[in-house]
């Protein structure tokens, strides 16, 4: 079940979409909205504090209490019950460090999916998916939360990280309609291939939920793109998904399935490692 669904805020229109989606899934669950403001204040010693620079300690601090005024009363007026946490830190990549041990108490944290005119830093998205234990939700920045998040689409490789993206999505898919359990597969099938996902179908049969099994073709180089495809195809709007491999965003290949599918899914992206 998700009770806690955190999301990070910053004042700017980035907000639109965050909100959006961190509300509808309170709406759908009854949940508790945390909103987390990071304020940059640069150190009046070394001026660190990446855009902040120019700023000093003390007008950064009264730029984030307007912010922060704004965005608790943004918070205030949300039907769900809400709290919003502030935090001062000397740089932006101190973000991340201090969303990680925050962000694991969470049921759920809501962002923006990175791109490269993303307002989320992306530093932020990597260590929370590799060090909560618990899936992101990332929306592109202009979704405006308005459709149903009824008919999911869940890509299945049969590795750990697809199983984890599995569990975590639960909540999301005993509210479903339609649940598409999607495997790609190559040219050239293999016996392995006629049997995979058959077992997480199964899987979530016994949980409850009407799952179906939808095969497609694709080599592994194109999987992203066959994904993107079916999502549209399907008309879902929930695509859950592990982060495929073991390696840092940062290391990632810009062509691989993970990496092109964070900057690309049009709809928005339930992903866990």
């Amino acid at each position: 079940m998700i009770k806690d669904v955190m999301v990070r805020l910053d004042g700017g229109s980035g907000d639109d979409a965050r909100l959006a989606a961190a509300t509808q899934i309170a709406e759908i669950f009854q949940s508790h909205i945390t909103g987390l403001f990071f304020n940059v204040v640069p150190d009046e010693f070394n001026g660190t504090g990446a855009s902040q620079t120019a700023r000093s300690p003390g007008a950064a601090k009264r730029a984030g209490d307007a912010v922060e005024t704004v965005l608790f009363h943004r918070l205030n007026g949300l039907q769900q019950p809400t709290n919003l946490r502030r935090f001062d830190v000397a740089g932006v990549l101190d973000i991340s460090e201090t969303a990680l041990p925050v962000a694991r108490t969470a049921d759920t944290f809501v962002a923006l999916r990175p791109n490269d005119r993303s307002k989320e830093p992306e530093d932020l998205i990597e260590n929370l998916l590799f060090g909560t234990g618990r899936h992101l939700f990332l929306v592109p920045e202009d979704w405006n939360g308005f459709t149903p998040l009824d008919n999911v689409v869940v890509a299945w490789n049969g590795s750990r990280e697809s199983a984890r993206a599995l569990a975590e999505s639960l909540p999301f898919l005993h509210r479903a309609s339609k649940v598409c359990v999607l495997v790609v597969e190559g040219e050239h099938q293999t016996k392995t291939d006629a049997l995979k996902a058959n077992d997480a179908v199964l899987h979530l049969r016994h949980h409850g939920i009407n799952a179906i099994k939808y095969r497609v073709v694709g080599e592994e180089d194109e999987t992203a793109d066959v994904l993107i495809t079916e999502c549209r195809s399907l008309d879902a709007n929930l695509l859950v998904m592990g982060s495929y491999g073991h390696s840092q965003l940062r290391d990632l290949l810009p062509g691989s399935t993970t990496s092109r599918i964070l900057h690309r899914s049009p709809v928005p992206l339930l992903i866990a490692h």
